[in-house]
């Protein structure tokens, strides 16, 4: 038995015990404790990445390129360790050694597809990563950032109207050409769409701002639809209905927006030609198997090939399947590895979307919460599109799986969504921001016995509950965990502010119908 044919079981292995300390570690509160589940998490990538270059090394005559292209890697993904460890001492670990482990299994597969594709990933993710250093420090010290919306409107749409001037590529219009470079606007589009919504949601909602905030992006929407790319349009919109859904908290408006976007997928589906063509070969692959079906086809073979452990790294076919190092990387790891390690691929995605949601529930701000849901669903949204795609259970969309697939776009936004939130996280920790309470939403405190009121020198006047000073003191004997007589006697009382005793505090929320 040669190292390929063991290699299927050890990577097995070790991608079931990632999964398993990941899943643990995030049930586990204190960073001590956590200790050894950081260090197992490290141990296994290492082994993982290191396995799979020295089979790339032997099975391609022993060249060093290989090994050379592995130290500089492993030296990124090491230093990204110790710069997160040093600067951002209270940063998620958990989500970012999930970040580097995925990148670690797409350096492999990117190599053994293509070596200069490979080379220009890492260039890629040393560009990513250098700015990610920065990220959570501007998040922290840039607190202007929510009051921006229009801001990041007008940029976004100016990057996305570019895209009619740049040409097709395979029916769609979704990159620019900048001398040697290509870039693709829908990627940093993502993270300007996700703080425009939250920054029109931060503060007052009203139903004016909310139609305006939906015309901003349906239009973004439609030029996704326009251009044909069809999974931007669909990431786009769902995270637009999920980060409604939160800040108004109507299950009216979810049920609403989705059954719109539904109506629209239909009627894409019968009269956009680009749509029709990726629905036939969806449903029928088959009967045109050379033609349009050809890459859903080939896809399914190899996936059907591979089997629970796979044919073994280097082994595989799965140069036989068009683009696959970007829109199906899925299958050749299907085919390969094995559906054991494609399965653990899903489940530390699905750990990284618990992270973020769990992040996005802590943050005490509605601005960074919706940026929190914003990012989430952008990324598990996309996730299952790509799956989703290879294993025919929805038509192509094209879109990347991510930190995974080859792409430098795709690698250095998903590389900085992954640094706001951690940014964000590293708000949630800090003494000062976590002492804060949530003042978002209206309270009821528990009933309590009530003494009697000419004891406490309250009045039949009610306007009382209203006084700044009294709710900025109410406020801070909460924060101190200190109780008064008269703290004691509004128990049991549901009370309710005006939108003037919020006007400079960017927490408040209250959707108000009767404006309307």
């Amino acid at each position: 038995m040669d190292l390929v044919e063991i290699s299927k079981y050890i990577f097995a292995a070790v991608i079931t015990i990632y999964v398993l300390v990941s899943f643990t570690g995030a049930t586990i509160r204190d960073d001590k404790k956590r200790r050894a589940i950081y260090a197992t998490q490290s141990t296994t990538t290492f082994i993982f990445h290191l396995l799979g270059y020295i089979i790339l090394f032997l099975n391609n005559n022993n060249d060093i390129k290989y090994l050379i292209l592995y130290c500089f890697e492993f030296g990124l993904a090491f230093a990204t360790m110790v710069v997160y460890d040093v600067i951002y001492p209270k940063s998620s670990k958990l989500l970012v050694n999930n970040m580097i482990f995925l990148m670690s299994m797409g350096y492999v597969f990117i190599a053994r597809l293509n070596f200069d594709q490979a080379v220009r990933q890492f260039i890629f993710a040393c560009i990513g990563i250098g700015i990610t250093f920065f990220v959570p420090m501007i998040i922290k010290k840039f607190k202007k950032m929510r009051d921006l919306g229009w801001i990041y409107a007008a940029v976004s749409f100016a990057l996305l109207l570019a895209l009619f001037f740049s040409s097709r590529v395979y029916g769609a219009k979704i990159n620019i050409t900048l001398g040697p470079i290509t870039i693709q606007p829908s990627e940093f589009v993502k993270i300007l769409f996700v703080f425009f919504i939250a920054s029109m949601y931060n503060k007052a909602l009203t139903w004016k701002k909310l139609l305006l905030t939906s015309l901003a992006a349906a239009a973004h929407i439609v030029i996704f639809i326009a251009s044909n790319d069809l999974g931007a349009a669909l990431i786009f919109f769902v995270a637009y209905i999920m980060m409604t859904f939160v800040a108004t908290r109507r299950l009216v408006l979810l049920l609403g927006t989705t059954g719109l976007g539904i109506l629209g997928a239909l009627i894409a589906a019968k009269t956009v030609p680009h749509v029709i063509k990726r629905v036939v070969a969806w449903r029928d692959p088959w009967s045109n198997i050379y033609g349009s079906g050809y890459q859903i086809a080939y896809a399914l073979f190899s996936i059907a090939a591979g089997g629970w452990f796979g044919v073994g790294l280097t082994r595989g076919r799965p140069d036989t399947i068009p683009f696959v190092a970007n829109d199906m990387i899925f299958a050749a790891i299907s085919e390969e590895m094995g559906i054991i390690v494609a399965i653990g691929v899903l489940f530390v995605s699905l750990n990284c979307l618990i992270l973020i949601m769990n992040i996005a529930s802590r943050c005490n701000t509605l601005f960074y919460r919706l940026v929190a849901v914003g990012f989430g669903v952008t990324y598990a949204f996309q996730v299952f599109l790509t799956v989703g795609g290879v294993l025919k259970i929805i038509p192509l969309t094209g879109v990347t799986l991510p930190f995974v697939s080859y792409g430098g776009s795709s690698l250095i936004v998903s590389l900085i969504m992954f640094a706001i939130i951690n940014g964000m996280y590293t708000m949630r920790q800090d003494s000062g921001e976590s002492s804060k309470p949530d003042i978002t939403y209206r309270r009821r405190e528990p009933k309590a016995e009530v003494s009697n009121k000419n004891e406490t020198g309250l009045n039949e006047d009610m306007s009382e509950y209203f006084k700044k000073d009294d709710f900025e003191s109410d406020i801070s004997k909460r924060k101190k965990g200190l109780s008064s007589e008269k703290a004691g006697d509004d128990r049991g009382k549901t009370r309710y502010y005006s939108p003037e005793d919020f006007k400079n505090i960017d927490d408040y929320n209250e959707f108000d119908d009767s404006k309307f």
